[in-house]
């Protein structure tokens, strides 16, 4: 029984962690150097200041304001997906050229209806199970955004080599269009999942 709870424990811990990740995501803009220099207003670099290195956005030309980054885009797009409720040829000839062939193995998982939403009573708290495109059609916990229990999140997109697996995406976009099966299981199987990782 004890154990049980501390399951429950831990994987609540994870998902709060997450929560945490997903609502603390910002720019990372470091709005003013040591010299008190405002970096955001494209007046320039700040003299002596510090380069936050993880937005790459410490300075800003006039003449890029306006324009709008990848990651936007690519938000745009799946905003635009969910709120139609399908995904246009424009969308997925868009989602194909920043994602690449991923893209294309996506759209087999999700035509093949091979994504489950798993969602925690009374919590509401959900991840998806993905399957694989292997002869041992694989069942893979992903949190679309997150992570993935394949071996390609961990190796090739660990490396930087990918912005996602191929499982990501399909979580995704059966998410977006509505195409995934619903199951339903309590908080303390969802722990017990959430613990196998």
């Amino acid at each position: 029984m004890a154990s049980q709870r501390l399951l429950l424990l831990l994987a609540l811990l994870l998902l709060t962690m997450l929560a945490a990740v997903v609502a603390g995501e910002g720019d990372g803009v470091s709005a003013t150097g040591t010299d008190g220099a405002n970096a955001t207003t494209g007046a320039g670099p700040p003299a002596g200041g510090t380069l936050d290195v993880r937005a790459r956005k410490w300075w800003r030309f006039p003449a890029t304001e306006g324009l709008i980054t990848g990651s936007e885009r690519r938000d745009a797009v799946w905003a635009e997906i969910k709120s139609a409720g399908r995904a246009s040829d424009e969308h997925l000839s868009i989602l194909e050229t920043l994602f690449g062939k991923n893209m294309l193995r996506a759209c087999k998982i999700v035509d093949e209806r091979g994504v489950r939403r798993v969602t925690g009573a009374p919590s509401g708290r959900s991840l998806f199970l993905v399957i694989g495109e292997s002869k041992r059609k694989e069942e893979y916990l992903c949190f679309p955004e997150h992570l993935c229990t394949c071996y390609s999140f961990y190796d090739i997109v660990g490396r930087g080599e990918q912005l996602c697996c191929k499982h990501q995406l399909a979580a995704r976009l059966a998410e977006a269009v509505g195409e995934h099966q619903e199951m339903e299981v309590t908080d303390q199987e969802l722990a017990h999942m959430l613990a196998k990782l």
